[in-house]
């Protein structure tokens, strides 16, 4: 049985610490905490799924790496502040020195050590002054810093964002909890975020990858806010194994997929700019390929964004990107719900009369449209926000 834990994070199952500190990674004298640590008492299974963006940060390359000769990890050292992409191999020789640093002072194996980072592209890491906070970290370890960890990978996020179940199962429990990062340059092939998961479950490296990967597809993979893929995108789920339990895989993927939806859908609600949490439904189509491509193009558009923005039920605008995406569908016979108001149905609005009810569901903080193109069976579900001016002007100011 999968019970949901409030306020469950990182270190919510058996043997996972986490700390904080406070680097100056972007050396503005700012004083959030900015480099943070999550170590594992024991090593970890590890499975990974990376952006789909081809200029991938040191970060990734160094993890991607590391990862083709072991899947045991015990520690990942995070940095917010800079991504420490399109940074060259000066970027990779970054990595291994916080790597060989960290390792050093936790008395492990450098090879034991992943690390990622989130900010600003194109800026080398200041990696002297980072190092002399590695001990630091290491002496502020504690099972009671989830919070502190999921404070210390935000940027432009105005919330942290953690999630986390217990399972029941017939020899005990076991835990599966996490944190993500990420409010803007959000699209498919993961977005600009970064999220960790832990459990202490026991799980071989074949089923841990499968599970995330799985888990990935209708989560981290099913949002947009803006449409930009970014270089930093990372999901790390790490099993150490101490509860003991060797789970059913089935109920396994479930609560990995329930924590990651969580995390996927704060990272929308968290959206840059964002006062609309919106689901698109596409079901009728052709296959399910067909259904995510359109519900994507309605849920990228900057004109159907706005349109909910403004409260306004512009329905046309729906219909045209079910016609712009390219997919099987016929306008007779694609039918168009504002939540459960059938408002459209064979491409024509049933009654104008309805605007004020339409209009009214406009105005709710999250929304539900469904557009059924009966002509198949396939099926999808998309999360995304709408598009305001704060949004322009959060990016317009990223950098200072």
């Amino acid at each position: 049985m999968i019970q949901k834990i409030n306020k469950a994070g990182v270190c919510a199952p058996l043997g996972f610490l986490a700390s904080a500190v406070n680097a100056d990674v972007k050396g503005k004298g700012k004083d959030k905490k900015d480099l943070c640590l999550l170590y594992s008492e024991v090593p970890c299974k590890t499975a990974a799924v990376f952006t789909a963006n081809t200029f991938k940060a040191a970060p990734l390359r160094h993890a991607i790496k590391a990862m083709e000769t072991s899947k045991d990890f015990q520690a990942i050292l995070v940095n917010s502040g800079n991504a420490n992409a399109c940074t060259g191999e000066a970027g990779i020789q970054n990595c291994e020195t916080l790597a060989a640093a960290l390792a050093e002072s936790l008395g492990i194996d450098a090879a034991k050590v992943l690390t990622g980072s989130t900010g600003t592209i194109g800026v080398q890491l200041p990696v002297e002054r980072m190092v002399k906070h590695i001990d630091e970290l290491v002496d502020e370890l504690d099972d009671g810093n989830s919070d502190t960890f999921a404070e210390a990978i935000m940027t432009t996020d105005t919330f942290p964002k953690q999630a986390g179940v217990l399972v029941e199962t017939a020899n005990g429990a076991y835990v599966v909890a996490g944190a993500a990062k990420g409010a803007g340059m959000i699209a498919p092939n993961m977005a600009t975020m970064l999220c960790y998961i832990t459990t202490d479950a026991m799980v071989s490296e074949k089923n841990l990858q499968a599970a995330l990967s799985d888990a990935v597809k209708g989560s981290f993979n099913s949002i947009t806010v803006d449409n930009d893929m970014s270089t930093n995108d990372t999901v790390v789920l790490m099993a150490n194994g101490m509860s003991g339990i060797i789970p059913d895989m089935e109920e396994f993927k479930e609560a990995v997929t329930h924590v990651c939806l969580e995390l996927a859908k704060m990272i929308v609600k968290d959206g840059e700019g964002a006062t609309k949490f919106i689901t698109v439904n596409v079901k009728g189509a052709d296959s399910d390929e067909d259904a995510k491509k359109c519900a994507f193009l309605i849920a990228n558009s900057p004109l159907v964004k706005t349109m909910f923005h403004g409260e306004d039920p512009n329905w046309g605008r729906l219909m045209a990107c079910v016609g712009a995406s390219g997919v099987k569908a016929d306008e007779s016979t694609t039918d168009l719900y504002f939540e459960d108001l059938l408002y459209a149905k064979g491409g024509l609005i049933i009654d104008e009369k309805m605007e004020p009810e339409a209009a009214a569901i406009m105005k709710q903080s999250e929304i539900s449209i469904t557009l059924d193109l009966n002509c198949g069976s396939g099926t999808a579900q998309v999360f995304t926000c709408d598009l305001s001016r704060e949004y322009i002007a959060i990016n317009a100011d990223y950098r200072s």
